[in-house]
């Protein structure tokens, strides 16, 4: 039995997803496809768009076999604590063969070559950092100098590809370092070699258009649009991403806006989407607005501080500029540095809003969102080989959980019960609570 591991957000999922899964199971050749995915929040510091039952059901629907929750503090965190968090939680199931992720370099050779120097941090490596720290550098740019001038030594090298992979590396090690799912990619690494983990690392190469990229407006529902981190096919066809997905939803929600939309997601979730958007049942950033107005106004610069990705300069920016702030988004701009990104901020901002403090080094549970029924030989073999416990009823939580894990799952409850409330209020549906929340099986 072959698995395959894959972390995401599907926020929303769409055809660049499905290419991933299929890859996975027709390339790779994986008898199963487990995904941890991030629950109802997302590490851009936001509420996803849709709520995880929906986007668990949409990857089920497009080939996974299993779908994991993330832990809230998790999903939200930094790229380093996401990729530890979502790699501690596939390890632990002692099932998982291969790590797929996608990257812009497409070579996980030299993912893992920099991963290594980044774990492990050798002398000379740490003295050319200190070095062009020295000379002023912002630390990603001084860790890209210490990089290429540590690699430009032959004997610093631990791969057999001298030539076909320490040239090209060293040669966009640069870019490499400010390309986010090359980043993310070299965090997954880094977070394999850190568990000493026997799952194997494979790259899928993303291409594509600006980041930013969005969908053009006076072209045909049916091409096929690109973006930065837009998957393709064997065929180099590239798929919308979802950041120029969710750009659409800010313009009116029209019978034509949601066409376009669902033009671009698989035919097996396209009802699905639409149902959710006709039905008003998806949120965006400003549901938070007035939760992040009372959380301002409530707080103090010291009380700030204990929530995760809150600085203290941050905490003094927030209350300097109280009176400034009228919604989530405006608030995170207003707030941004050179030092700081709007992510970032968004990120603390919502850590204050949801009271959380830090994320864990590593994920003590698996809970189920959903499964395929004909996965039940996985799940079998989870439930043998698994270090940690597979959750599959919430109810059953206070005998299989630590004080640790017990606390983690308490935390992503309220954070989802809040979300719910959000979604009720604004669509109109009855609020239905996390205990009382149904695992997806098809």
């Amino acid at each position: 039995m072959k698995v395959t591991g894959i972390i995401a957000e599907y926020n929303p999922f769409h055809r660049g997803h499905k290419y991933q899964i299929d890859y996975c199971k027709k390339e790779l050749g994986a008898d199963y496809v487990i995904v941890a995915m991030s629950g109802d929040y997302v590490q851009r510091g936001t509420p996803a768009l849709l709520s995880k039952h929906v986007r668990a059901e949409m990857a089920l629907r497009c080939g996974a076999d299993l779908v994991l929750e993330m832990p809230v503090s998790v999903s939200t965190a930094s790229a380093e604590a996401f990729a530890m968090g979502g790699v501690s939680m596939l390890d632990g199931l002692h099932v998982v063969d291969e790590l797929c992720f996608g990257s812009e370099y497409g070579d996980v050779s030299a993912l893992q070559e920099l991963a290594e120097i980044l774990v492990k941090e050798p002398e000379e490596y740490r003295r050319l950092l200190k070095e062009f720290l020295g000379k002023g550098l912002s630390f990603p740019a001084a860790r890209s100098q210490a990089l290429m001038e540590y690699f430009r030594n032959p004997r610093n090298f631990t791969g057999d590809d001298f030539d076909g992979v320490l040239t090209p590396l060293l040669n966009q090690i640069a870019q490499i370092l400010n390309s986010p799912n090359n980043i993310l990619g070299i965090e997954y690494c880094k977070a394999l070699l850190r568990l000493e983990s026997n799952i194997k690392p494979v790259t899928l190469k993303r291409q594509g258009m600006g980041y930013h990229e969005t969908i053009p407006a006076a072209v045909s529902t049916d091409a096929p649009f690109a973006s930065v981190s837009a998957d393709t096919t064997a065929d180099n066809i590239p798929f919308t991403s979802a950041s120029a997905i969710r750009e659409l939803l800010k313009s009116d929600l029209t019978q034509e806006t949601i066409s376009r939309i669902t033009a671009q997601v698989p035919d097996e979730v396209c009802t699905l989407l639409a149902s959710s958007l006709r039905k008003n049942e998806y949120l965006t950033e400003d549901a938070f607005d007035p939760l992040l107005s009372y959380c301002i106004l409530k707080g103090k610069a010291d009380s700030f501080c204990n929530y995760l990705d809150v600085s203290g300069d941050l905490a003094e920016r927030i209350v300097n500029r109280s009176n400034e702030i009228s919604g989530f988004l405006q608030t995170a701009s207003l707030l941004k540095t050179k030092e700081l990104t709007q992510t970032r901020i968004q990120r603390a901002l919502l850590h204050i809003i949801l009271e959380i403090r830090n994320v864990p080094l590593a994920v003590p549970y698996a809970r189920v969102l959903g499964f395929r029924k004909e996965s039940s030989t996985l799940l079998k073999e989870i439930k043998h080989s698994s270090s940690i416990p597979l959750l599959t009823k919430l109810a059953d939580a206070d005998s299989l959980l630590d004080e640790t894990g017990l606390k983690l799952l308490a935390e992503t409850t309220f954070a989802s019960n809040l979300y719910e409330k959000l979604l009720c209020q604004k669509s109109g549906k009855k609020f239905i609570h996390e205990y009382q929340k149904q695992i997806i099986i098809l």
